[in-house]
């Protein structure tokens, strides 16, 4: 046959005619067509830094034989890495996209497939990967990781409309059945010896069920249902208390839902906490949806830590999160720069007791800076002192020391100073002074006080000035990016450690995006 080929082919060009030449196609080698600046190489280059065999450990087992890990956690970042942030996506980039191509060996995984190496390999190494990949980042790039820019954003959850639970709402209707439950306690009186009581389980509802039931059958009484079917008044009773232990079992299934720590969820995420979003993207305005609370630490330009959290608040977020940040990494950040949301007496407190140096705003920092308040003479922090250290008003009454007691409510021992003024009754200022009926009190926490001057202190410094603006540059610019630049502001997956693994995926296709950018960033001449 090769004889026959080699004949016509010398027969075509002995009589210059056109001929057909069947080639041979070899392997093609993908990375001979990726450029040299492409991600890729960035990419790969971080990746060679991590030491992937203490998270992917092959297991030996009957069956299939599942993809190569090593290949399927590079197809895996790089695609946060590309803002692919579904599994389908991910399929269709190994089918389509050279690069994916390149790093899965041409093989084509199923979007189960990727779940089923996230859910087995990621879910439970997600943050030490994260924190290995940033360290890789560390040996190729110049990083100060001693300052880190804290910041919080919320993100809404992937949860439908209209599913929220508001708690205080289950609890007043929880009230109202306890009450409806006792007055059809008291109509029964005569068939069934049974208390009132301030609660009721649904349980002991059934029970007093039960009891009627043997009554309506001992009685022979017919159950009747349907229109123009009258029933009788042992049977009303009856299913109105069957009634009441359904809403009583609804009640008390989304007050446990909610928890002790939150005041409402959503339904289909019950993970998820109602908080006030910035912008509906069915209605455009500002509207209660379910989310969750995402922190970031930044540090020159990188995200150093991320997780998330259920608390709307910021100021509750800070102490958890400095402590996940000292687990992945055996140590705390040296200076830690906020803003005014994380102003708080526990959380200066944790950073004066880990010697971190905090340069975070407290609640009224910015609102001193105003002429209004600077020539409010009301405003207790303009007030004068005596030279017993008294506060004297603007009608120079003194006012003395009357008590002092704990704040329970703080984490840490905290102790809350009253002055009053015996003068106020009488004073011609006190309309403008203050509300109250009697005399004027004020209380003050002297440890507060001291934490605020000294923040004050370090925030007006050169180096806090440059701290200042650089939160604002970096930590809310890596927010910028990701939720701007990079379309992601919802999350694709439910539960809060999924959502914790989505976030943090996402954390880290932002350092290795920001990696390859530094790297061929164009600098301005000087």
């Amino acid at each position: 046959m090769g004889n026959l080929n080699k004949c016509r082919l010398n027969y075509s060009l002995s009589n210059n005619r056109n001929y057909t030449a069947y080639q041979m196609i070899l392997p093609l080698d993908l990375s001979k067509k990726i450029e040299e600046d492409d991600p890729v190489r960035s990419f790969l280059e971080v990746m060679e830094g991590v030491n992937w065999s203490k998270y992917l450990k092959t297991q030996s087992k009957k069956g299939r034989e599942e993809y190569n890990p090593f290949k399927m956690i590079k197809i895996v970042l790089f695609a946060f890495m590309n803002q692919i942030y579904t599994l389908r996506g991910i399929e269709k980039a190994c089918k389509t996209d050279i690069r994916f191509m390149y790093l899965m060996g041409e093989e084509k995984p199923s979007h189960m497939a990727i779940q089923r190496f996230i859910t087995k390999y990621l879910k439970d190494s997600i943050e030490n990967i994260f924190g290995d990949i940033f360290e890789s980042i560390c040996l190729l790039d110049d990083i100060n990781k001693d300052v880190v820019y804290v910041d919080g954003t919320k993100i809404e959850a992937n949860a439908n409309k209209f599913t929220f639970i508001w708690k205080k709402t289950a609890i007043k209707t929880r009230d109202k059945t306890f009450i409806r439950i006792n007055n059809l306690v008291e109509r029964i009186k005569d068939f069934i010896k049974i208390d009132k009581k301030e609660q009721w389980s649904p349980e002991e509802v059934e029970d007093i069920r039960k009891q009627l039931k043997m009554i309506m059958e001992k009685e022979k009484v017919v159950f009747v249902y349907g229109k123009g079917r009258r029933k009788s008044e042992i049977q009303r009773i009856y299913d109105d208390f069957k009634k009441l232990k359904d809403t009583l079992e609804s009640c008390l299934e989304r007050i446990n839902l909610c928890g002790p720590n939150r005041n409402s969820c959503s339904k289909t995420d019950s993970d998820a906490t109602m908080m006030h979003m910035k912008e509906d993207y069915y209605m455009r305005t500002g509207i209660f949806k379910a989310g969750y609370n995402g922190q970031i630490a930044v540090s020159d330009e990188y995200i150093q830590y991320g997780s998330i959290y259920q608390e709307r608040n910021d100021q509750k977020t800070l102490i958890s999160f400095m402590d996940e940040f000292k687990e992945l990494y055996k140590r705390h950040p040296k200076v830690i720069v906020a803003d005014a949301g994380y102003g708080s007496y526990d959380n200066y407190f944790y950073c004066a007791q880990n010697n971190i140096e905090a340069y975070i705003k407290y609640t009224m920092y910015n609102k001193e800076k105003e002429k209004k308040y600077q020539n409010n003479r009301f405003n207790k922090n303009n007030w004068e002192t005596n030279e017993n250290g008294q506060l004297i008003c603007p009608a120079k009454n003194e006012f003395y020391f009357v008590k002092e007691c704990e704040d329970k409510r703080s984490k840490y021992p905290r102790i809350n100073q009253y002055y009053s003024c015996d003068k106020c009754v009488d004073c011609q200022l006190k309309s403008q002074c203050t509300k109250s009926k009697y005399n004027r009190t004020i209380v003050i926490n002297p440890i507060l006080k001291e934490f605020e001057e000294t923040a004050r202190n370090k925030l007006d410094s050169e180096l806090g000035i440059f701290y200042r603006i650089n939160r604002s540059i970096q930590a809310e610019g890596a927010y910028g990016v990701i939720k701007e630049n990079f379309g992601y502001d919802r999350f694709n997956r439910r539960k809060h450690e999924n959502v914790k693994l989505e976030f943090l995926l996402v954390c880290i296709g932002y350092n290795l995006s920001k990696y390859h950018n530094k790297k061929y960033r164009i600098l301005p001449q000087a």
